[in-house]
């Protein structure tokens, strides 16, 4: 009883060994006295909480992975060590040879991924230069006009919020495959509450892209005490969007996104707000979407 809990203690230093090294490495970073040189309140990129949730599965891949690696290690090792007589076997050069190749791998490949700490340190903060600087240009070249990416609302998220003189503009977006080559042309119907596609037809879009500018503004109302005008949007990248009824104030407006001038722009359409009024509603909008401080 006692050899197979050696066995299996043994089994585990190379992974004990990796660990430690790691967390000595990860103590020595933090001790880093030099300051982030970044001040820009820096928000998340597009799709932001979408690469979250891809990112998540793969490390849970990962992890399971590893954990049915360890577990078969660990049975394997439990199960020889009861049909092996230990009082018979003397431990010889050979388990030394071992041990020593275990303990050395752990200590080669965890060299390795310290090696590596400090330069994912290095590209972590090189990316948040990056986004710094065009986050700042943007600003300088949007003028009056706002976009905010991927804002947190509570159990949800709305994928952008764009700003100008016409009005606060709530987009979600969708991806919905086209028709297979020569199967009809990548055309949606819009009546107002129904997408009609080739095929088949949906309105929960059109529904979750309404409570979504709902929340918006009531949450502007909320944070400003001014009513901003906050319109429903819905982009469908690649689709060609046939309008079947006059769109109105209230109506959730479709899209494609290479063809919104006419809805985000100063055109026809009345201007709503002023570049004070567009800066206090980006403002408050913006703190829903900064990137955390780095730890």
């Amino acid at each position: 009883m006692i050899w197979g809990l050696v066995l299996e203690i043994i089994g585990l230093v190379p992974l004990l060994i990796l660990v430690a090294l790691v967390l000595w490495k990860k103590r020595q970073l933090d001790r880093e006295e030099r300051r982030d040189p970044i001040l820009t309140e820096l928000r998340v990129l597009p799709a932001h909480s979408l690469r979250e949730r891809q990112d998540k599965i793969v490390e849970t891949r990962i992890d399971n992975l590893i954990y049915v690696l360890t577990v078969g290690l660990l049975t394997a090792l439990f199960i020889s060590s009861r049909r092996i007589d230990m009082a018979t076997l003397a431990w010889d050069w050979l388990d030394i040879l071992f041990i020593v190749l275990a303990i050395g791998s752990a200590l080669y490949f965890g060299r390795r991924v310290t090696r590596d700490m400090p330069l994912q340190l290095k590209y972590r903060q090189g990316i948040r230069a990056e986004q710094a600087v065009a986050q700042e240009l943007a600003a300088s070249l949007a003028g009056d006009n706002r976009i905010i990416h991927d804002i947190q609302a509570g159990e949800f998220n709305i994928d952008h919020v764009v700003i100008t003189p016409v009005g606060v503009f709530a987009v979600e977006t969708k991806s919905r495959l086209k028709p297979p080559a020569g199967n009809g042309s990548p055309r949606v119907k819009y009546d107002g509450k129904r997408l009609e596609f080739p095929g088949w037809s949906e309105t929960k879009p059109i529904e979750q892209a309404a409570r979504q500018a709902k929340w918006l503004a009531d949450y502007l109302q909320k944070s400003t005490g001014e009513t901003f005008p906050v319109f429903a949007v819905l982009a469908l990248p690649g689709w060609f969007i046939d309008y079947s009824v006059r769109v109105t104030e209230q109506m959730v407006r479709v899209i494609n996104p290479k063809n919104s001038g006419w809805l985000l722009l100063p055109g026809k359409q009345p201007i709503r707000l002023d570049p004070p009024a567009i800066q206090r509603a980006a403002f408050q909008i913006e703190k829903l979407a900064q990137v955390p401080a780095p730890e």
